[in-house]
């Protein structure tokens, strides 16, 4: 009997230890000792080393998990999401579920009442919309400290009356943009360019899906052409130098010459102290798709605010206000009388297409100009997109792509029926 009782506190006193790998594995060892004694000591060891191998109190709740127990559908763009969506949780306590947009590369919106309580385990949410039409959303959920993603799903464009159709929105996947303000179109590798002065970088992405290709840095652009880093602004002093890359913003392809050029703006020309000068780069198409090599430089002359250009039979031609004036790269200069008037509003972006010059205004118009006779031919309003500025346009066959300078840059796609009015 006294060795029965020493064995049951040799297992008060090193139950957990003993037990450390016996319980994980479920494992008793057998003897002939009392049974009685061998059981209890058993017994509480095993209560501490049930505690060490789980690592925290037994008693404690079950971690939330966050489940989506119906999914987003597809749906129009500015429409209810429906059937409603829900979100389950494992907890029988009341949580609140909220919802955002995962990954939202567009810079689209989620509307509705995105925080819901959960009753019963469930939040539903029943008033749900996204303004813009784009393919493959996910929602994300979250509960306390856990998140949940929805099945991928598309939201399709709502159709417009008049010419316009508007088609799914190309967004800058993997490389959202914060300030892009122009579009081209580089047909030998099929990739859509664009400049942001917020990165300081141009960039080139594949037409349909958005995705990155290859992006050209300002220290890049620097290391080819090293006498663009300073520029004197006139007061002598060196600490108060300017550059000619702070605002590259402009870009235009040459498919005859296969030159792109890229143009470094100035928004403020009155602004003092000078921060910037205007400049153009200009790149030759690589061997690879979306390789760039450079080939010169130049200080563009003052008093143009270059918003725009396009390449049209070899020539360039920039945008200064409402009108267009042709640029030569060789000599350097700048016509003084205009090439084109538009006379309507402040020209934004230029794309040319089969003899049809396409423009985008500051008014989110979309004029198309027959360019042989200088005659306007449609003017478009591009509100009904739900295009809040437009920056930028390109043309390629059939399919328009509209650049928005809102943060994201999405690109919005259209096609023109002629069929209606």
């Amino acid at each position: 009997m006294l060795d029965a009782n020493r064995e049951f506190i040799r297992g008060l006193r090193v139950g957990k230890d003993i037990s450390d790998t016996e319980c994980c594995l479920g494992h008793r060892r057998s003897g002939g000792r009392s049974m009685a004694v061998r059981t209890l000591a058993t017994v509480i060891a095993a209560v501490f080393a049930m505690s060490a191998c789980s690592g925290s109190d037994p008693s404690g709740p079950d971690p939330i998990t966050v489940t989506f127990s119906t999914q987003p559908s597809a749906v129009e763009a500015g429409q209810l999401i429906s059937p409603a969506v829900e979100v389950a949780t494992s907890s029988d306590s009341r949580q609140t579920v909220t919802l955002s947009i995962a990954d939202n590369d567009c810079g689209a919106s989620l509307t509705g009442e995105l925080s819901q309580p959960t009753v019963d385990g469930v939040a539903t949410f029943s008033d749900l919309t996204i303004n813009i039409p784009a393919n493959g959303f996910t929602l994300e959920a979250r509960a306390v400290d856990k998140t949940a993603r929805s099945t991928s799903f598309d939201v399709f464009a709502s159709e417009l009356e008049g010419p316009l159709e508007h088609h799914p929105t190309v967004c800058f996947r993997e490389h959202p943009q914060r300030d892009a303000a122009s579009l081209t179109w580089v047909p030998r590798d099929d990739l859509l360019w664009t400049a942001d002065d917020s990165w300081n970088q141009f960039l080139g992405v594949d037409r349909r899906s958005g995705l990155p290709v290859n992006a050209v840095s300002e220290e890049e652009l620097l290391a080819a052409f090293p006498g663009a880093a300073h520029c004197d602004d006139g007061d002598g002093n060196p600490a108060t130098s300017c550059s000619y890359t702070n605002e590259l913003e402009v870009v235009a392809y040459d498919d005859q010459a296969g030159f792109l050029y890229v143009f470094n703006t100035v928004n403020d020309p009155e602004s003092v102290p000078i921060v910037d000068r205007p400049a153009v780069f200009r790149l030759r198409s690589g061997s690879c798709r979306g390789c760039l090599e450079f080939d010169a430089w130049k200080e563009l002359p003052d008093g143009y605010t270059y918003r725009a250009a396009v390449a049209i039979d070899g020539n360039l031609f920039v945008s200064n206000g409402a009108n267009l004036h042709r640029y030569d790269f060789n000599t350097n200069t700048v016509t003084e009388e205009p090439a084109f008037q538009l006379g309507i509003s402040v020209i934004t972006g230029l794309s040319i297409w089969d003899r049809t010059l396409f423009v985008v205004t500051f008014s989110r118009h979309l004029i198309t100009v027959q360019w042989d006779e200088r005659e306007i031919e449609d003017n478009l309003s591009l509100s009904p997109i739900g295009l809040i500025r437009s920056v930028g346009v390109e043309v390629v066959r059939d399919t328009i792509y509209v650049l928005e300078g809102e943060p994201r840059n999405p690109i919005f796609v259209v096609t023109i029926d002629p069929d209606q009015p």
